[in-house]
C-alpha cells in the first residue's frame, strides 16, 4: 500500500493542542476520581468538585440526600479513561473520535474550575478549521470509495 502526501502529513498546532488539553484534562480527572475513590475526599487540586455539591446540596435538600461527593468518583474516573480512547481515535482519523470527543468534551464543562477551562479549549481546538481539514485530509479510505461524506464537517 502506498500512502500519500496527504496521509502523513504533520497534524496542524490546533491539533496538538487538542491532544494536550484532553490528555490533561483526562488525566486531572482520572486522578481526582481515583483520589476520591481511594481516600474517600477530594485531592486539593479538586477541590473545587466538592464545593460544587455543597453548592447545590445547600439549595436543596433533596439533592444532599440523594448525591455526596464520593458518588462522583467512579464518573470522573469513566469520563478521565474515556479521554484517552477519544484522543486515540482522533488521531487514527477515525469517524466515531470526534463525535466521542465532542460529546466528553460538553460533558467535562460541568466540572469546574480547570477542568471547564481546559473542556472549553479541547472544544475550540477542535472545531478549528486546521483542525477539521487535517482530519478530513485522509484520502482512500473505505469511505471516500463509497462517496460517503465525512462527519467531520
Amino acid at each position: 500500500m502506498i500512502y500519500s502526501e496527504v496521509a502523513l502529513r504533520r497534524p496542524p498546532s490546533s491539533f496538538l493542542l487538542l491532544t494536550f488539553f484532553g490528555a490533561l484534562l483526562g488525566g486531572w480527572m482520572t486522578f481526582g476520581g481515583l483520589y476520591l475513590r481511594l481516600f474517600n475526599q477530594t485531592s486539593p487540586i479538586q477541590s473545587l468538585i466538592g464545593s460544587w455539591l455543597r453548592i447545590l446540596s445547600t439549595s436543596s435538600n433533596l439533592l444532599s440526600s440523594w448525591i455526596e461527593v464520593q458518588d462522583l468518583a467512579w464518573p470522573l474516573l469513566a469520563i478521565g479513561l474515556a479521554w484517552s480512547g477519544a484522543l486515540s481515535a482522533l488521531w487514527q482519523r477515525l469517524r466515531w473520535g470526534y463525535l466521542v470527543t465532542a460529546f466528553l468534551g460538553v460533558l467535562s464543562l460541568l466540572t469546574l474550575g480547570p477542568g471547564t477551562l481546559l473542556a472549553l479549549l479541547v472544544l475550540i481546538c477542535l472545531r478549528m478549521p486546521a483542525t477539521q481539514r487535517w482530519l478530513n485530509s485522509v484520502e482512500e479510505t473505505d469511505d471516500t470509495r463509497m462517496g460517503t461524506s465525512s462527519i467531520y464537517r
